[in-house]
């Protein structure tokens, strides 16, 4: 299991130190991966944070420079959220019937509860939790929020957003080293380890209905309680 994860954090830190040696590749990368990351519901198959993460630690090492590679991730990440509201304003609630956002009608109604309750905050706010950001922008657009004011609150929070997700990279890479441990190394087991939080927050009682039967009268009792009938042919 740890070869495999040691494995994996050393084809990130090759992949990204070969892009590296070419400053304009680099920046285009990192433009496209904030952008990914940030269009409506495709976002949540980007894996920003690790990237901008090992990013930080390559920076740190001399190896990027810092001010060209945080602007080209904080206008990507306007682009792609505005690109997000533009979807959301131009679709309405047709977005809930087209492929592929049809397929998250969940994660998109739970947007618009966090919008709601939230207002512009959802914006800047929704940027740094994971998989809410995927869908508030679209949101926002959905429900009609003016484009000026959006994009006030969007422009900000790129800032912010590219500053956490480079610097703690750049900061930790250091002292990692000193332990003997890498920044690629402990990305991945954190991406990991996330992965299945996110897992069992979102899908629990599934995890749990599959052990039910080894759980004797509390797994019956969980069987009877969230298990779907079964249709009769």
């Amino acid at each position: 299991m740890f070869e495999f994860i040691h494995m994996i954090s050393a084809w990130l830190e090759a992949m990204l130190q070969g892009i590296s040696d070419n400053f304009w590749l680099s920046m285009l990368f990192i433009f496209l991966v904030c952008i990914g990351e940030a269009v409506f519901i495709l976002g949540l198959l980007v894996p920003s944070m690790p990237i901008l993460l090992l990013t930080g630690g390559i920076i740190a090492q001399g190896g990027l420079p810092f001010w060209p590679i945080f602007f080209a991730a904080t206008l990507g990440a306007i682009i792609g959220d505005a690109i997000s509201y533009v979807v959301g304003w131009w679709l309405k609630d047709r977005v809930k019937t087209v492929w592929p956002f049809r397929n998250y009608l969940p994660l998109i109604h739970k947007g618009e509860v966090f919008f709601a309750n939230h207002g512009g905050k959802a914006i800047f706010i929704g940027r740094f939790i994971t998989g809410v950001k995927a869908v508030i922008p679209g949101v926002a657009g959905m429900m009609g929020m003016k484009y000026s004011y959006f994009t006030l609150i969007n422009v900000i929070s790129a800032f912010v957003w590219a500053a956490a997700h480079i610097l703690p990279g750049m900061l930790l890479t250091g002292w990692l080293k000193s332990i003997g441990l890498s920044l690629e190394l402990v990305i991945v087991v954190g991406a990991l380890v996330l992965t299945a939080g996110f897992l069992l927050l979102h899908y629990w009682k599934r995890v749990l209905l599959l052990l039910a039967p080894y759980l004797g009268e509390v797994g019956r009792s969980m069987q009877a309680r969230w298990a779907k009938p079964k249709t009769e042919p």
